[in-house]
């Protein structure tokens, strides 16, 4: 079972990131007046079902799949508490900060992106001070609600253990209090909470009943879960407590399925898809690609659109290129960085002092 699970997290965690990297790309197209609208004046009407599937499937799905390895990691008890944090910290914050420092912030301010609280005149001054401060951080929010989280799982541990399913019900109510008094909080993205702690509780629920979902029931969960996000995506009500608890329910509704439905063909395909490199090296990298792809899309929004489009005269088809190169140009970053890390750990290795062993004395 452990295989079926790794093909199947990693089939989802695959399409999710994927998805986040066609979203960012499209996102110049959708909507006037928004910071991402950086040069496209033509808006994708027909294609305006894929904002509001991201915004239910992308990140979601991504909080969805690291809350099901966490708590399988948890449960193993391979990893006590102070060592997850260690762990999480080192996964976390260290790349936030040596991405952001010399990657992002510097991009961004090379090329007058604007976008958020980061002004298209902003100095690098202006954006490292933003950074640090957790004031702008753009897609990396990720990592820092990740972080706080995985701290508040950590330190209600023992409820985990004993009392799951009311930690579960507790992240799932704890939605409509963080949804009032988060909201417009931008430090470490706090208001991005709401949406993603019971999602992320949700993710370990699936991993504790999934040994006892084979054959029909997994269908059957499937359909339902299925059934349940259509209803509740398609309801219209008035922005309020409701509009959030529906929210929460598509998004939830969402991941279940999808995780369901990847247990019926992810060992086939990720058999398949598994042979060759480009497939293996983006899995490996899975989190650099998340975090250096960013801003490359808004600066072929801002650089490439005009010439691109006078050429071909294809929206869709400048989102397909745009995709792809971005995909491309990420794929250059991580391997730069990889480079600069086996360079940092040669020199590390070359000043580690030799473990002193002492000579054996014969009797």
């Amino acid at each position: 079972m452990a295989t079926k699970k790794i093909n199947e997290i990693t089939f989802l965690k695959m399409l999710a990131l994927l998805s986040v990297l066609f979203f960012h790309c499209y996102r110049p197209f959708f909507g006037s007046g928004t910071y991402w609208k950086v040069v496209i004046d033509s808006n994708l009407d027909y294609m305006s079902w894929l904002l509001h599937f991201n915004k239910l499937f992308d990140v979601h799905c991504l909080f969805f799949c690291s809350g099901f390895l966490y708590f399988m990691t948890m449960s193993s008890g391979s990893r006590t508490v102070k060592e997850q944090l260690i762990k999480r910290v080192k996964r976390i914050v260290i790349p936030y900060f040596w991405v952001g420092m010399c990657y992002f912030v510097p991009l961004y301010t090379l090329f007058s992106v604007p976008s958020g609280l980061h002004l298209a005149n902003d100095s690098l001054w202006d954006g490292y001070e933003k950074f640090l401060t957790m004031q702008f951080s753009e897609h990396m929010w990720f990592l820092q609600i990740m972080l706080v989280i995985t701290v508040i799982c950590l330190l209600l541990n023992f409820m985990a253990k004993r009392f799951f399913w009311l930690l579960l019900a507790g992240a799932f109510l704890m939605t409509f209090v963080f949804s009032v008094y988060l909201k417009g909080v931008f430090f470490m993205s706090l208001q991005s909470l709401s949406d993603n702690l019971f999602i992320f509780v949700l993710g370990g629920a699936m991993y504790r009943v999934y040994g006892s979902l084979a054959g029909k029931r997994n269908l059957i969960l499937a359909a339902v879960s299925l059934a349940v996000f259509l209803a509740a995506y398609n309801t219209e009500v008035p922005k309020g407590w409701l509009s959030v608890m529906l929210s929460q329910v598509a998004a939830g509704s969402a991941c279940i399925s999808a995780l369901c439905f990847a247990r019926i063909f992810a060992d086939r395909i990720m058999g398949f898809l598994g042979k060759f490199r480009a497939v293996q090296y983006f899995d490996k990298n899975f989190m650099d690609f998340y975090m250096y792809h960013m801003p490359i899309p808004l600066i072929c929004a801002m650089y490439l659109y005009e010439p691109f489009i006078s050429v071909i005269s294809s929206n869709l088809a400048y989102l397909f290129f745009s995709w792809t190169l971005t995909l491309a140009l990420t794929a250059v970053a991580v391997r730069t960085d990889g480079l600069i890390k086996r360079g940092r750990d040669a020199v590390l290795l070359k000043f580690k002092k030799p473990a002193f062993v002492p000579e054996s004395t014969e009797r």
